[in-house]
């Protein structure tokens, strides 16, 4: 989370149930939100004040935090595991995708009044959300990405049965592990089977296709991130590796070492220059800082 010219905030979702907020600059712990009962899969902080935090839950809830505080404001409960969430970018809105086939939108002013209900698949887990974002440059829209490998704009402005726009399925079908915006850059990328994909933001039209080197796959895990630049994107994932490769040629640049347990996520630091990992070994939950050592 970039906070200001001169601060960046690294949030972390963990599967010991204490998302946490690091200096994105240092890494050094500020603070841990105190509540779920079951995995954390996501954590984000809201886009305009920053004040805000969202996590989804294996408890079967969605939690609304004080950043400034840690206290817990309200709870969303949901009727299976929530595996995603995010703010819309006024941060008005928060969405959530849930095991129950459902995406829920909720007013982030009235977390406790009914939220609009989008019935995104009606194969229950098999076709549920496995990672969701609201549209940056599209007011209203979620992009979806579903765990029968399936990437889908939902228009949240309309009704459930008309609110697809535009889907589009990879290569493989397999689940959409990462999905990562890049709007300087107009484009998605996706990281889902062995394959690092870029689609246009707006059409959801192929960019670009990475077949990513053998052992390292998305199957179960992983992320993949774009550099600020566009120059470059880092991708880890069932290896414990993490690897940097040139976004024009999907050529290796350099492998990184350093997790004991397959790497579960991905991000750059606004910089460019530090990169962010979380892995299975418990590295301080999901989305560790990290500076690694290149090897040759």
């Amino acid at each position: 989370v970039h906070d200001g010219p001169s601060k960046t905030l690294l949030v972390s979702a963990a599967h010991d149930k204490q998302p946490q907020i690091r200096d994105g600059e240092t890494g050094d712990w500020i603070g841990t939100f105190h509540g779920h009962k079951g995995a954390v899969w996501s954590t984000k902080v809201d886009k305009l004040t920053r004040t805000l935090a969202i996590t989804a839950s294996g408890d079967f809830t969605a939690k609304l935090w004080s950043v400034s505080t840690g206290k817990e404001l309200f709870e969303l409960k949901h009727k299976h595991v929530v595996k995603t969430a995010d703010f819309s970018p006024n941060s008005e809105k928060i969405a959530t995708g849930c095991q129950d086939g459902l995406m829920r939108v909720y007013d982030t002013c009235q977390p406790g009044a009914p939220p609009q209900l989008y019935q995104i698949t009606t194969n229950g887990n098999a076709e549920s959300a496995s990672k969701l974002l609201w549209s940056p440059t599209e007011n209203g829209i979620v992009i979806l990405g579903k765990k029968n490998g399936v990437i889908e704009k939902w228009d949240t402005r309309t009704g459930s049965s008309s609110a697809v726009l535009s889907v589009v399925a990879p290569s493989g079908g397999e689940n959409i592990m990462d999905l990562e915006i890049s709007t300087n850059h107009g484009l998605i990328l996706v990281a889902t089977g062995k394959q690092v994909c870029s689609y246009s933001l707006d059409s959801l039209s192929l960019l670009k296709n990475f077949t990513m080197p053998s052992p390292l796959t998305f199957k179960e895990e992983g992320g993949a991130s774009l550099s600020p630049d566009g120059s470059t994107f880092l991708a880890g994932g069932s290896d414990l590796w993490v690897r940097e490769f040139s976004y024009s040629s999907g050529e290796v640049l350099r492998t990184m070492k350093g997790h004991h347990g397959p790497v579960r996520c991905m991000r750059y630091h606004p910089s460019g220059l530090i990169g962010a990992s979380g892995s299975e070994d418990g590295t301080n939950g999901c989305g560790t800082l990290r500076r690694e050592e290149i090897i040759d």
